[in-house]
């Protein structure tokens, strides 16, 4: 029986599964690299893209313990059968797709976007029982602007800024969202100097038919007339007395009036490897599951904006509310 959980990762306890646990596990699937849904497993499922990243962010010993499953094979575990489908929030990112020998069927989505990107794949939706979805943006407020729209706002940030004799410093995650941001650049033709731990990651992507653009190693004595992207934790590293800047950081919780004094940038630019409300609405009647159960972000809010539209849903990490109809 597929009754989901939540225990540090989602748990499937009738089954023994564990889906992108937080701790060390015998045994588990992981959904794509980030470091907040992969631990030093002993045995993990993954996708090869992820499995290479992991072998980068905690070294050949614990890669070496990856079973690779490319998207849409089958693999056997006891009585389940487990599938990868893209889910579109990184490259290798995968949702998980699991069935019982009784034909009961679970999909569990990791981080996920169903908007098409420029370095990962393009979602695939199977259909499932249960779906147990992440609701990080899962209130109305959360509308993304078209990718046209982000689009130029990011190039033409760069652009006005370099042409003001400025440094155009962008902050965004060094797996996957610096990758959409140097491919976003690339089709502006600026010039590119990224952080190392970003570029540690950039070969991959070239092994998966999204090759990086040239990019020139940071060095913060040389950064004028370039675009400088680097992850937000090495902003502390900028030294004090650098030429005129401007920094952005690159996040889809830009739709929040106080994101910029939050993240202390002279602006916030709403890109997002995560869906939207509309998106996440839509995503649940594609998959059009009997129950759904939400994991991180507004859970409880959209449970109850699912239930008003006639949809059996519920908060794995918080107590719903019944409403009185």
């Amino acid at each position: 029986m597929l009754t989901p959980v939540e225990r540090g990762g989602l748990h499937l306890p009738d089954c023994g599964l564990w889906m992108d646990a937080r701790r060390p596990k015998p045994f588990a699937v992981v959904s794509h690299a980030h470091s907040d849904h992969t631990a030093r497993h002993k045995s993990f499922l993954a996708t090869p893209a992820t499995i290479e990243f992991i072998r980068i962010r905690l070294g050949d010993a614990v890669a070496r313990r990856g079973i690779p499953l490319v998207y849409g094979e089958v693999y056997q575990h006891g009585s389940l059968k487990i599938q990868l489908f893209p889910a579109g929030h990184i490259l290798g990112s995968a949702m998980v797709y699991v069935e019982t020998d009784k034909g009961e069927s679970l999909l569990y989505t990791g981080d996920f976007k169903t908007r098409p990107g420029l370095a990962a794949e393009a979602i695939k939706v199977p259909q499932a029982d249960i779906l147990v979805m992440e609701s990080t943006f899962g209130r109305p407020e959360f509308v993304f602007p078209s990718l046209e729209v982000v689009h130029e706002k990011i190039i033409s940030f760069c652009r006005e800024n370099l042409r003001e004799k400025q440094i155009p410093i962008l902050l965004a995650y060094s797996l996957g969202k610096a990758q959409e941001v140097l491919k976003i650049l690339e089709r502006g033709a600026l010039p590119i100097m990224a952080h190392r731990t970003i570029r540690s990651f950039n070969p991959i992507y070239g092994q998966y038919e999204f090759a990086m653009p040239e990019t020139r190693p940071l060095d913060f004595d040389n950064m004028e007339g370039q675009v400088v992207v680097m992850p937000p934790t090495v902003r502390k590293q900028i030294p004090r007395k650098i030429p005129p800047h401007k920094i952005a950081m690159v996040s889809g919780w830009a739709l929040q009036e106080s994101a910029r004094f939050r993240y202390r940038t002279h602006t916030v630019l709403p890109l997002s490897d995560h869906a939207d409300y509309p998106d996440l609405l839509g995503f649940v009647e594609q998959v059009n599951p009997r129950t759904t159960y939400l994991m991180h972000g507004s859970t409880t809010a959209l449970a109850a904006d699912l239930r008003r539209r006639g949809r059996e849903a519920w908060s794995l990490i918080r107590a719903d509310q019944l409403e009185l109809l």
